[in-house]
């Protein structure tokens, strides 16, 4: 009876022993995820000009990576805070493909003279979803991936771009509402000021958006409101409400004033943001010989801004 007694006691605290054993190397590996840990934003996609890569598997992997947040830390690259992807320093050198493309990449970004700063790392484990190259470099603050169709993936350091855009922010003019079809396009002298197009992925645009400008209205709720303008791969202007919270994280955003092109005409977007910031966006299809067809409403839809600063379409009346 002894023996079994001590046998229930021994397997207990085993069990006991292994059970904090798990719980400390899961804590520890929440810590390691917490410190030192920086927050990467998505900026750009590219490959080499030689490249058979389309433009649709462009796209294809930009709506597929760009809801997915990425961090790392000296040992681990995380993806949405629960994959965690073990990684090492490669002293070895880059493949010439992956070379070819930091290279070109490096050169757009004005840092070929810093390829010295160069950090290599390798991805030990690689994760299926996401189609990536063992290969990880580090540089300033940027970080680049390699997709295996030759693709580099460049990503900037998201809290130095929120940063980035404060100050940009607090050097904008301001509107007074209400706007009815105010700036949409906007014209040389409205008050405009650049946003660096690597804002573009931050700013949750289509790929390729470029040629942007902003202008703020004032704080609704505490919530922070840009008027973006940006131009389409296409050449079409486009005129977008973005909500930013107090640290400058993206919130949410709405399209304004498109264009589309349609064989006899166009399909415009009129809109009214009112003094309550209830917004209007009208559908219309404008011919281009108004004296054979009608400008026509296609349809009509209205918004309000939550308390997290969301965009909640108003169900028709």
């Amino acid at each position: 009876m002894f023996k079994i007694i001590s046998r229930f006691v021994g397997l207990f605290l085993f069990c006991y022993i292994a059970i904090i054993a798990n719980t400390e190397a899961k804590n520890n590996a929440n810590d390691s995820v917490k410190d030192d840990t920086i927050e990467w934003q998505l900026i750009n996609i590219n490959y080499l000009s030689n490249s058979t890569t389309d433009f649709e598997l462009i796209d294809q992997i930009y709506r597929r990576l760009k809801e997915i947040s990425v961090k790392s830390n000296k040992y681990q690259l995380i993806f949405d805070n629960k994959y965690l992807l073990n990684i090492k320093q490669n002293k070895a050198n880059l493949a010439a493909n992956i070379h070819n493309l930091l290279h070109n990449e490096l050169k757009r970004l004005n840092l070929i003279d810093n390829q010295q700063d160069n950090q290599n790392f390798m991805i030990e484990t690689l994760p299926n979803q996401y189609n990536l190259n063992e290969s990880l470099v580090l540089n300033s603050d940027y970080l680049f991936l390699f997709n295996n169709n030759d693709i580099i993936l460049t990503y900037k350091n998201k809290q130095k771009m929120r940063k980035e855009l404060e100050s940009i922010y607090n050097q904008l003019h301001t509107v007074t509402l209400p706007l009815n079809d105010r700036y949409w396009p906007p014209e040389k002298n409205d008050g405009f000021l650049p946003i660096p197009d690597e804002f573009n992925y931050f700013f949750k645009g289509m790929l390729d958006d470029d040629y942007f400008k902003a202008i703020k209205l004032k704080e609704f709720n505490n919530i922070k409101l840009l008027l973006l303008s940006s131009y389409s791969l296409s050449g079409s202007p486009q005129l977008s409400l973005v909500s930013l919270s107090n640290e400058f994280n993206f919130i949410d955003r709405l399209e304004l004033g498109e264009h589309f092109e349609l064989e006899d005409g166009g399909v415009w977007n009129k809109f009214l943001i009112d003094k309550n910031y209830c917004i209007t966006i009208q559908k219309i299809e404008s011919p281009y010989d108004g004296s054979k067809k009608q400008t026509k409403l296609l349809n009509q839809t209205k918004y309000v801004i939550s308390e997290k600063g969301v965009f909640i379409e108003l169900e028709k009346q």
